[in-house]
């Protein structure tokens, strides 16, 4: 059991941080002007960052020491993990699967460009094998352990990692693997690296204004399924119905 609050601590996967030996953790960074996509809220546009501690995601809300709620971005490297990871996050879990057309006129996919160099604490794959913890047990764990992994996202939050300050989390996407698992086709959308996701902390980085994680690379209005035709392959792919 990882939080206090844990919904079935006898069969908790998630191991406390402070269990295991954080000082194998390693870095990797997002480096100056390079592109990154994000699913936004059309309700809070130009906003990128999540500061209403509404909700609960793998490594979101986290409150920091003044008690104040951390801003979090989740971005992506390609356009399809980051549809993957938002509008089609849920797909796996429910049947039908049906994303209405009401849940697509709330958001938005824009490209962005990184506005300095980012250094995240890096949890794929090689980085966790030496902290002897598996995929399953942090990235890949259940939604109902949210609670236990934002353990994890409170312990890692704004460490060093040698002589590093980190804003961030990267690691490798659940929901790209699970999409792929339903969909090989999609093995064409996701080649590899690109499966990569990330989390930044906003109060941790320079700022969050929009404006200087730009000029807009691309944006999409998702209810205008035809302004990205990726919408319509990737629900036509995973049998989702886009209503």
């Amino acid at each position: 059991m990882t939080a206090e609050d844990c919904p079935d601590p006898s069969a908790c996967p998630v191991p406390g941080p402070s269990s295991v030996d954080l000082r194998h953790l390693r870095t990797v960074a997002l480096e100056t002007g390079e592109r990154f996509f994000t699913a936004f809220s059309a309700r809070h546009w130009p906003g990128l960052f999540n500061s209403s501690g509404i909700g609960q995601t793998r490594f979101a809300p986290l409150v920091n020491s003044t008690g104040a709620v951390v801003p979090t971005l989740y971005g992506a490297r390609t356009r399809t993990a980051a549809l993957l990871e938002s509008v089609f996050h849920d797909v796996h879990e429910k049947a039908p699967r049906n994303i209405t057309f009401l849940d697509l006129r709330q958001r938005g996919l824009v490209g962005l460009s990184v506005p300095e160099r980012l250094v995240l604490v890096d949890l794929r794959d090689a980085v966790l094998d030496k902290l002897g913890v598996k995929r399953s047990q942090l990235v890949t764990s259940p939604a109902a352990h949210y609670r236990c992994t934002a353990q994890w996202a409170k312990a890692l939050y704004g460490r060093r990692v040698g002589a590093a300050q980190t804003v961030g989390l990267l690691w490798r996407s659940r929901v790209a693997e699970l999409a792929r698992r339903d969909s090989p086709l999609l093995a064409d959308l996701l080649p590899g690296a690109p499966e990569e996701v990330f989390v930044l902390f906003g109060d941790l980085l320079a700022t969050t204004d929009a404006t200087a994680y730009g000029p807009l690379v691309e944006s999409y209005d998702l209810s205008a399924r035809s302004s990205l035709p990726l919408v319509a392959n990737i629900a036509e792919q995973l049998g989702a119905t886009l209503a």
